[in-house]
């Protein structure tokens, strides 16, 4: 409990602290541009609009509307993801195969649901695969002038 109360001090000295407090703030309100997950995000939005998909509200639009235009979606960030990374499952077997879960599993690349107990092995259903990045090659996103990471750019045109 010490420890705790030592670090909960320690943090709200720096949050007290006006300079600590800046770079705090900053770091939480500006995301780095060269993060992997940015870049990945970006390459979405690019090339199957992924981010206008989900920033729309879909419930006006009939079921035959969003099948439309789920299709280019999906079109156009499946070729990102291929042109981009190479993703492997995780468990190379189908879902609903059984499978036995090491005691020493990797709890990053295997989540186990359901009444889990003991230390293992356990056997189960696996009910998804999974999915791994084995190679990635991702073009940098140039940052802003303001130091935040531009997704997408506003495309203005200019008649």
């Amino acid at each position: 409990m010490n420890r705790l109360m030592l670090a909960l001090r320690a943090f709200w000295q720096a949050l007290t602290d006006p300079e600590q407090a800046d770079r705090i703030r900053l770091a939480i309100e500006a995301p780095k541009a060269e993060g992997p997950d940015l870049r990945i995000l970006a390459l979405l939005q690019r090339d199957g609009r992924l981010i206008d998909f989900l920033q729309e509200e879909i419930g006006p639009y009939s079921d035959e509307q969003i099948g439309a235009a789920v299709r280019d979606i999906h079109k156009g960030c499946r070729s990102a993801l291929a042109e981009y990374l190479t993703i492997a499952p995780v468990l190379d077997r189908q879902e609903g195969d059984p499978v036995t879960i090491p005691t020493d599993f990797d709890p990053a690349a295997v989540r186990l649901l359901g009444k889990v107990s003991g230390a293992g092995p356990f056997d189960g259903v696996l009910k998804h695969h999974g999915w791994r990045v084995t190679a990635a090659k991702l073009p940098a996103i140039p940052p802003a002038r303001d130091g935040t990471s531009v997704l997408a750019p506003a495309e203005v045109e200019i008649s």
